[in-house]
């Protein structure tokens, strides 16, 4: 996929606001959402990485970008296709109609989390999450990754008009992986909402 890159306007990591709604002049991010990822940023302070913030955004269809990889240092947004779980989407519509983070259930969490460390396993190269909020404290003990998969390549998507669901990680296509893995640090946060 072709990813997208906008501009932020200028970013004062040591003051950041409490809601930064202006910050994204070609509204790729809903303000409220990216307002609420920015306060997640200020509270993990301490242990988040303050060079990059990535927000996704299930409120949009899987058949749209969805991820953002916010550079906070040179204001940059990048944008991208992912998957979200099947625990959330029973109708199998392209949209996610529920969070969840109890065991078993294939959703996907939401809140915040930090990137933690990169593995090769079933899917590949993919990342550790480590959820902050107790709405996602179960992500390491349930898989809960990034990784890519076939059901979110283009191919699929142009068969099907949406991309598949997952057990509730965070998926990309194979390029989208890449270039994601290039440019998110470790301990980078990931605020999922909707």
């Amino acid at each position: 996929m072709k990813r997208a890159v906008f501009s932020l306007s200028a970013l004062c990591m040591t003051a950041l606001p409490a809601a930064a709604a202006p910050l994204d002049p070609g509204h790729m991010i809903r303000p409220e959402l990216l307002g609420r990822a920015l306060d997640a940023l200020k509270a993990h302070r301490g242990e988040a990485d303050q060079t990059h913030l990535v927000v996704v955004d299930y409120a949009r269809r899987s058949d749209q970008p969805r991820a953002y990889v916010v550079d906070l240092v040179t204001g940059s947004v990048e944008a991208f296709r992912a998957a979200h779980g099947s625990g959330s989407d029973p109708d199998h519509d392209g949209y996610l109609d529920k969070f969840s983070d109890v065991p078993g259930s294939s959703a996907s969490p939401q809140g915040a989390y930090l990137t933690a460390e990169e593995y090769s396993g079933k899917h590949g190269r993919s990342i550790r999450l480590d959820g902050l909020d107790t709405t996602n404290l179960n992500a390491r003990a349930r898989a809960i990754v990034i990784h890519a998969a076939d059901y979110a390549e283009p191919a699929f998507l142009k068969q099907w008009g949406k991309l598949g669901r997952s057990n509730g990680c965070i998926v990309f296509s194979k390029e989208d992986l890449r270039t994601f893995l290039k440019d998110v640090p470790e301990r980078t946060l990931i605020y999922v909402g909707k």
